[in-house]
């Protein structure tokens, strides 16, 4: 639900520049980077109890949004039962405060979670409330094995793109469920020692990363990088707190990804960017869009 279209990606060689690029023939057969991969918590995903909603407001939605920009909104409500229509197969699963989806390529690592709640997406404020299912949580614990988004990759990439209409096609949260390339997270190690816990310094921690774009082609692009512990906390107020209200920015052009530390004590990277990131000296530019680190297809 990215503004590119699901694509086929090649691999990423431990290097961190154009030369660390490697056989363009050999899509979606990512080499593992090995370390410890996080255990998926041992809480059962889809949790007790259905959460609050957000008031409905031209900045979250309203309920009887539908059609075009907000079909992944009807896919949602049809898996529910509260609205009429044909049936879709990728209702994988249903609870009382998400959907997880078929991401659409077909693929087995390309999956979906939405919000049971109508919420146009990052922008919307009620994400950062206490009132909000963790919803990077639910998507890490349904994206394992036995579970219906199970993504059968080296490594799990979770991602939300930013608001930008040219990037972000449909206007529902979704978090995606997918692989990332290898060659990310041995970029990510070899950054490792530059890349603090301390939520302070978050939006200071800014790498250099080389993903791929829609074509194959190198992608490199800034981001800020932080590691966690787990994910236990609410990302998008972590995110709002330390990087956008001390940087005078907005939720809408953030874009947020999450994928294991492989590496010392493990946890959890969080990469954040956006497309007016300001970068050292010959870094490249920030980017709205998760899609350069993630691979679907």
């Amino acid at each position: 639900m990215g503004g590119m279209p699901r694509r086929q990606f090649v691999r990423l060689s431990g290097t961190a520049g154009a030369t660390g690029l490697l056989g363009l023939a050999g899509a979606d057969r990512a080499l593992a980077d090995g370390g410890p991969t996080p255990e998926p918590s041992p809480s059962p995903p889809g949790g007790p109890g259905a959460a609050a909603c957000p008031t409905p407001s031209a900045l979250c939605g309203y309920p009887t949004d539908t059609g075009g920009r907000y079909d992944l909104w009807d896919r949602v409500q049809v898996c529910e039962g509260t609205k009429t229509g044909p049936p879709f197969p990728q209702c994988l699963r249903t609870t009382p405060t998400y959907v997880v989806l078929n991401g659409g390529t077909g693929s087995n690592h390309d999956f979906l979670l939405v919000p049971s709640c109508r919420i146009s997406g990052i922008e919307c404020p009620f994400i950062t409330t206490a009132n909000a299912p963790n919803y990077w949580l639910e998507a890490w614990n349904n994206a394992q094995p036995g579970q219906p988004g199970h993504v059968v990759y080296p490594h799990i990439g979770l991602g939300v793109n930013s608001a930008d209409p040219t990037i972000r096609m449909q206007d529902q949260l979704h978090i995606h469920l997918a692989g990332i390339h290898s060659g990310i997270q041995t970029q990510l190690n070899n950054h490792d020692s530059a890349i603090s816990n301390d939520p302070s310094r978050w939006r200071n921690q800014i790498v250099p990363i080389w993903g791929l774009t829609s074509t194959g082609l190198p992608a490199p692009r800034s981001y800020r990088v932080l590691h966690v512990a787990n994910l236990n906390g609410n990302l998008f107020r972590l995110l709002l707190d330390s990087v956008v209200l001390p940087t005078g920015a907005t939720m809408a052009v953030q874009m947020l990804a999450v994928t294991p530390r492989l590496i010392g004590s493990g946890g959890f990277y969080v990469l954040n960017s956006e497309p007016g990131l300001p970068v050292p000296a010959g870094q490249p530019g920030g980017t709205g869009t998760v899609d350069f680190l993630l691979a679907y297809a």
